[in-house]
């Protein structure tokens, strides 16, 4: 292979971990930010799922937004 294939192939593998660990980062932050007000407020449950789905919600939009960025050009 040449290196404008190796090239290809990097570009791919980096975008694809990328977008794996917006999302995963994205969820854990939201996850933990929900878990820290369930304790101040004494909670069980509602603020950790809030903030799960919130954070999951902001990583595919920043995924959407890195799609889209890697894509135009």
């Amino acid at each position: 292979m040449d290196n404008k294939n190796w090239h290809q192939i990097m570009r791919a593998l980096s975008l694809l971990t990328e977008v794996g660990l917006v999302i995963v980062i994205s969820a854990g932050i939201g996850f933990g930010l929900g878990y820290v007000i369930d304790n101040f407020f004494n909670f069980n449950l509602f603020f950790k799922l809030s903030g799960l789905f919130v954070g999951l919600a902001a990583g595919f939009y920043s995924v959407y937004k890195l799609l889209i960025s890697t894509f135009d050009d």
